[in-house]
């Protein structure tokens, strides 16, 4: 399949979402994931800072990349580019959205061989300039390598890690794709590749083309972005602080957090402080991150009270009143206090309108249902069977009738059985009547008088429930030969009982011996044997 025509795409369909301005395909999944092309033909999205940055400073990008699950029809690719262009600019197919934009710098992340591109076979890394993908040309300034240095396929279902970092003093760009150090290019890109001028746009286009590919890009951490914003803190109060992007987290100083190893620990200084936060990314690469918490405005003094629960249908009051104050619950609402009935995290933010310092706090909320004490309806036992009682219940105490307190209660003879369950919520009790009979009740005829009077004409066996199959039914005569035989039969069966007849022909009147193996409800199975007179 040739990858030869593209095409010049000025985005129709721009809209701003977020911290970027979305074009063509692309839309923002979540807080931090966009898709960039459906996995569809001749598509293309771009995502593109509306603020410019400056290549004088270094920065470090953290994110996540996805290029798919098609490998051999799968494409194009993703390019990671800065420009002081437009904010509006691609080039579907084979110029993955990037083609044709100068000035600029891109990191390509390339699926698909163009052979006119001389693109090599594997998917690939290259560091090109003024959007010109051929690697033939002088444009390609790194590269390309593969991307992965374990696969040459990167079109596999899965998000790869990727951090690209520049170092201005040093002149130094690297790319790290899946932990692994790729691409590292040494060039004074300020001046041979942007006149000079280090304000450039950034962001990342994608492009389809004959062939497709789903293509996602979602970010951990920027230092182009202010990640945690600085915060003024009223005296005596409490705010949280919130670092994302990493596996883990180490803030310092500790004075005044809560956990110093957690991604958001709760800040509560006596005096200005400035905290640091190092992040270390899933390749254990770390990243640093800081904010002020300013202890200034006026003092406050108000709290939630310890996490609790609820019981099922009470609600509970929480309170937040301070004097001079504007309150952001986060559920959304505002005043200073909110009634809730649900389990869950609550939390508010309080504004000081005099001063505007804030202040925090939170809680949490558990449920704890009523006790259940249900034991089913009353039941009978055959004889020598047992009924294990269990208690079903989250919490609490219990209580059986005799007053053990284990979870079961076996139950071998007949009575009345209670349980009786208690936790913070209340106390509810249930019973079970319990009765033994027995399962093995069967009766047999002693005579029967085969006359075709439509009375005991046939000796069968007769049976309320019990018998659930008679696996063996014979009749024997006084010298002991077997004149009548069935097997796998029913109690109750007419058809199958002896008529008193052997090879045709009627038996003379007497007493004859019976043997049935009879399978009983109760899962035993024993054998029935006795006499039998039969009347003529």
């Amino acid at each position: 399949m040739s990858r030869s025509t593209f095409f010049l795409l000025l985005f129709a369909a721009t809209s701003l979402h977020g911290q970027f301005i979305l074009n063509g395909e692309a839309v923002q999944t979540d807080n931090s994931c966009y898709r960039l092309t459906r996995p569809e033909d001749w598509a293309a999205g771009s995502i593109w800072n509306p603020d410019k940055i400056s290549l004088d400073e270094s920065f470090e990008v953290v994110m996540d990349i996805y290029l798919g699950c098609k490998d051999q029809d799968g494409a194009d690719g993703i390019v990671f580019g800065f420009q002081p262009v437009s904010t509006s600019i691609g080039a579907a197919g084979e110029g993955i959205g990037f083609q044709g934009i100068a000035p600029s710098l891109g990191i390509e992340f390339d699926t698909w061989q163009n052979f006119n591109l001389l693109d090599p076979e594997y998917d690939h890394i290259a560091v090109i300039s003024n959007g010109n993908l051929n690697h033939a040309s002088a444009s390609t300034l790194a590269g390309p390598v593969q991307a992965s240095a374990d696969d040459p396929n990167i079109e596999d279902c899965n998000f790869h890690s990727l951090r690209v970092s520049w170092d201005a003093a040093g002149k130094r760009l690297k790319v790290y794709f899946d932990c692994e150090l790729r691409i590292t290019l040494e060039m004074d890109i300020v001046n041979q590749i942007f006149g000079g001028d280090p304000e450039v746009f950034w962001g990342f286009t994608s492009a389809t083309g004959a062939a497709n590919n789903l293509h996602q890009v979602c970010f951990s951490y920027t230092s182009f972005q202010d990640q945690i914003p600085d915060v003024v803190l009223c005296p005596g109060g409490q705010v949280q602080l919130r670092a994302t992007g990493g596996s883990s987290y180490s803030w310092s100083p500790a004075e005044g957090l809560s956990n110093p190893n957690v991604a958001n620990p709760v800040a509560s200084p006596a005096r200005t402080t400035t905290y640091t936060v190092e992040v270390r990314d899933v390749c254990g690469i770390p990243f640093y991150d800081d904010v002020t918490v300013e202890v200034a405005g006026n003092p406050v003094f108000f709290d939630l009270g310890p996490d609790t629960s609820l019981c099922e249908g009470q609600t509970l009051v929480l309170d937040a009143s301070s004097s001079s104050s504007s309150y952001e619950w986060n559920t959304g609402q505002t005043g200073p206090q909110l009634t809730v009935s649900q389990a869950g995290r609550y939390a508010v933010t309080i504004t000081k309108t005099d001063t505007f310092c804030v202040a925090e706090d939170f809680i949490f909320v558990g449920s704890t249902p009523l006790p259940n004490a249900a034991l089913g309806a009353d039941t009978t036992l055959c004889e020598g069977q047992s009924l294990l009682l269990r208690a079903t219940f989250d919490e609490g105490e219990l209580r059986w009738q005799d007053g053990s307190t284990a979870d079961t209660f076996r139950v071998r003879s007949p009575g009345r059985y209670e349980l009786t369950v208690s936790n913070e919520c209340g106390t509810v009790s249930d019973a079970i009547n319990v009765s033994i009979e027995s399962c093995r009740e069967v009766y047999i005829p002693n005579a029967f008088s085969p006359n075709d009077d439509g009375r005991n004409d046939r000796f069968y066996l007769y049976d309320g429930g019990d018998v659930r199959e008679i696996k063996t039914f014979a009749i024997f005569d006084r010298w002991g030969n077997q004149v009548f035989l069935r097997t796998n039969i029913r109690p109750n069966d007419y058809q199958n009982g002896w008529d008193g007849t052997f090879k045709g022909k009627p038996m003379n009147p007497g007493v004859y011996v019976y043997f049935a193996e009879i399978a009983f409800r109760d899962g035993h199975s024993e054998v029935r044997s006795g006499d039998v007179a039969l009347l003529r």
